[in-house]
């Protein structure tokens, strides 16, 4: 090689490097405004300003604000299933009440985040393998929870724990983007996921863990499954004769796991 190839060769590293660090840069930029105000609120202007480039530079790095909301967007799910897995492995299998109670806490910004790429990838092509991602995440982390409470006797031994699983993680995306949107009370949505989680019990079960829910009383169920049909009747996403299939289906399951076990 001549000097002068060296020194050629020298300068595309260069430019690759330079090309690198500020397509970083921009996404950065884009990461901190999908943190801060979210993916709506997302302009090139506000990237720009904060990564300090013009809007010709973003431009030259990515060809719609679509493509760098979703390079973005890919960046920030790998990082935070990431930590989640970690913490999995760290605190080990938690109680599914627990999981329930937390997940649906209007405060809990990590359970918002879930829900909201999970409801991108079903909207967005690009982003479905993300959605997959949090789903397979999601419903594992169920089942190892319900795997522990049916070696514990306190949930039913003829559980499909997987099939479970998935209803059950359903149940919860469904419930929290209720919250997030203000049509339900974090209250309201715990105490409907806790008439699913009363179809898992198993009857008559010794509960080991204080803060698993209490099966319901004869008093409790009109109020809290008419909770469940009210929030049915009110999602706008549902057809009225789907809402009303769906509360009936609820309430005849709940009533039946209800009734006291027969002798």
């Amino acid at each position: 090689m001549t000097q002068e190839q060296g020194a050629s060769s020298r300068r595309r590293d260069l430019d690759v490097t330079v090309a690198s660090q500020r397509r970083r840069q921009i996404i950065g930029a884009a990461r901190e405004c999908i943190t801060e105000e979210g993916v709506e609120k997302l302009t090139l202007r506000k990237v720009g300003e904060r990564a300090g480039v013009s809007h010709a530079t973003i431009a030259y790095y990515f060809h719609s604000r679509r493509e760098l909301i979703d390079s973005a967007l890919v960046e920030m799910s790998a990082d935070f299933l990431t930590g989640l897995q970690h913490r999995r492995r760290t605190n080990g299998t938690r109680d599914l009440y627990d999981l329930l109670v937390d997940f649906l806490d209007p405060d809990n910004a990590s359970a918002r985040y879930i829900v909201q790429m999970i409801d991108a990838g079903l909207h967005d092509p690009e982003l479905r393998r993300i959605h997959d991602d949090f789903i397979r995440y999601g419903r594992e982390s169920i089942e190892h929870s319900i795997t522990a409470g049916m070696a514990r006797g306190e949930l039913r031994d003829d559980l499909d724990a997987p099939a479970a699983a998935a209803m059950f993680h359903s149940l919860l995306i469904w419930w929290q983007s209720e919250v997030a949107a203000g049509t339900v009370t974090a209250a309201q949505a715990r105490e409907i996921a806790g008439l699913a989680l009363a179809l898992l019990r198993r009857p008559g079960a010794t509960v080991s863990t204080v803060s698993t829910i209490e099966p319901a009383t004869d008093a409790e169920a009109p109020s809290t499954v008419e909770a469940v049909e009210s929030a049915l009747a009110t999602d706008r996403r549902l057809p009225a004769k789907s809402a009303e299939t769906l509360a009936a289906v609820f309430r005849s399951l709940y009533e039946l796991a209800a009734e006291p076990p027969t002798a």
